[in-house]
């Protein structure tokens, strides 16, 4: 017997003393139901892009075959094309790369540069407070 959604969800127990509880079987059965109706999408869906994909494959293997009668220097041709195109694209990057590598390194200068002046403030501050402090000190024991 070949099982689907429906004959599973119809599948009845009889009823005995000490077996399963009719109501946690039903409730399981349900859930395979639903396992069951989703794998059987999920496989017809699988075979119809192995189908697309066994079409894709025919097509490529035709354009292939039919290529063979071509000269190789179309294809030595698109091949010098896609690694011109490909240094471009190097260069472009590693151009990118170096001007995001000069933006941050002037970032951290600068930021390297407010660094020092803080802690230059800092210490200013520092000696005024030791300064207000000691002559405040020195103002109380007059």
């Amino acid at each position: 017997m070949r099982l689907d959604y429906d004959s599973i969800l119809a599948q009845t127990f009889k009823n005995s003393l000490r077996g399963y509880s009719k109501e946690e079987v039903q409730d399981f059965l349900k859930i395979v139901a639903k396992d069951f109706k989703e794998m059987k999408r999920d496989l017809a869906r699988l075979r119809e892009e192995l189908n697309l994909k066994d079409r894709q494959v025919r097509e490529l293997d035709e354009a292939l075959t039919s290529g063979k009668n071509q000269p190789m220097s179309n294809f030595e041709s698109f091949r010098s094309s896609l690694q011109e195109k490909a240094r471009k694209f190097v260069n472009q990057a590693r151009d990118e790369a170096d001007r995001h590598r000069k933006k941050v390194e002037a970032e951290v200068n600068h930021l390297q540069g407010d660094i020092r002046r803080l802690k230059t403030e800092r210490q200013h501050l520092i000696d005024n407070l030791k300064a207000a402090t000691k002559s405040f000190s020195n103002s109380r024991n007059k």
